[in-house]
């Protein structure tokens, strides 16, 4: 009785829009993100996988925490296919083997066990149906599959429909069991497992080289300058719908935790229409100051001077910082015309700050060299807006009035 109420269930499923069928169940797991942990692997794997799909002419949608860790839709309106995917992040070096996909899992109070991997997956095709919903296994390592001589070949992508009748029996005969249906129910058409080259270890710079890809070839419609930072963005806002715990009582809300095409490219237009963090600037600044072979004893001093030019950026009261800015800037002027075209960084610097502080001696005082220099960085670096550090401009004299 049991079974046939779960098959009629299934039934009516499989017949309701994927939209309608995509909200959430009281039976669904969700935990959500914690926002203090950090990105996990499951959020940079999103994130990876929206850089992936964006190189692509379809619509897409990325959904996090939807049924399983990320439900790929093809569309974020009226989606009619999905792709769930587990993903299983491995400390250890080595291979998953087939039947770590398919063994049950651990054994609960009640006497009953956890299900398997697949069966977890496979559970979302009975809900979905076949033809509108595939499935995923993703991890770092990669899977040993059954070959054709009674051994075992790696796998870093394949669907399990590719092994033989056989081979496939003991894969449908475990989920069958553990899902209380009919071994011939189980079709293992657009079962994939599936090894992601994302790294453990700065999985960012992955992803950013990724998205540097999109952008030199010409497959984003803008030039994404700061590709570490726009990694970075993509993944918060990963993480930020992945925190989502709200129930979702119909498509619309659960739209929370979903990141469409059209919303990815509006998240990396953003980043590609501002500046890179004064830090970015600064560090690169130094960096080739040390490539010049700049003086040692300045470029640590400069260096130690970052968080404090940087506080001093974005307090847009501080009056000093301002003043220091719109000296070198004018300062910067004749210089990069008289010596601009054949002059290091570093020399640059060094005549600007000199100039600045012969023009504007007031704008100086009791500040250390080391700081001026650092603003005088980012100031040939353009990384300063000009526009928000002019003065508002007050009330005329009452005699102008």
């Amino acid at each position: 009785m049991v079974r046939r109420t779960s098959e009629r269930r299934g039934e009516d499923s499989v017949q309701d829009n994927l939209d309608l069928v995509l909200r959430d169940r009281p039976s669904d797991e969700k935990n959500g993100a914690n926002a203090g942990l950090g990105f996990t692997f499951q959020q940079w794997w999103a994130a990876l996988s929206i850089a992936e799909l964006l190189a692509g002419e379809g619509d897409f949608a990325v959904a996090v925490e939807v049924k399983e860790d990320v439900a790929i839709l093809d569309s974020a309106h009226a989606p009619t296919k999905v792709e769930f995917c587990q993903i299983k992040k491995h400390e250890r070096d080595g291979v998953w083997v087939l039947k770590d996909l398919h063994k049950k899992g651990t054994r609960r109070k009640d006497g009953t066990y956890e299900h398997s991997i697949l069966a977890k997956l496979y559970a979302r095709r009975r809900e979905f149906g076949s033809s509108r919903a595939s499935l995923r296994f993703v991890s770092n390592l990669g899977v040993k599959l059954p070959d054709e001589t009674g051994g075992t070949a790696y796998a870093a992508h394949a669907d399990l429909s590719v092994l033989s009748a056989a081979q496939q029996l003991p894969v449908k005969q475990a989920i069958a069991a553990q899902l209380g249906c009919l071994d011939d129910d189980v079709d293992l058409i657009d079962v994939l497992v599936h090894k992601t080259n994302l790294p453990l270890g700065e999985p960012e710079m992955f992803v950013s080289g990724k998205l540097e890809r999109l952008s030199s070839t010409g497959q984003l419609p803008f030039r994404l300058s700061h590709t570490s930072v726009a990694a970075r963005v993509l993944a918060s806002e990963v993480q930020s719908r992945a925190s989502s715990t709200s129930y979702a009582r119909n498509f619309d809300e659960l739209k929370l935790r979903i990141i469409s095409k059209s919303q990815a490219l509006d998240i990396l237009a953003n980043v590609a229409e501002s500046k890179a963090p004064l830090s970015e600037v600064l560090d690169e600044a130094t960096a080739e100051l040390d490539r010049e072979g700049h003086p040692f004893i300045e470029r640590k001093d400069i260096k130690a001077q970052r968080v404090r030019v940087c506080a001093d950026a974005s307090d847009r009261t501080n009056m000093i910082f301002r003043g220091v800015v719109n000296a070198l800037q004018l300062a910067r002027i004749p210089v990069e015309a008289a010596i601009g075209a054949k002059a290091t960084l570093g020399q640059l610097m060094n005549e600007v700050v000199e100039e600045a502080r012969a023009s504007a001696p007031a704008e100086f005082t009791g500040l250390p060299l080391a700081y001026i220099r650092a603003v005088a960085l980012l100031v040939l670096h353009d990384a300063i807006d000009f526009n928000v550090l002019t003065a508002p401009a007050g009330p005329e004299p009452k005699e102008k009035q």
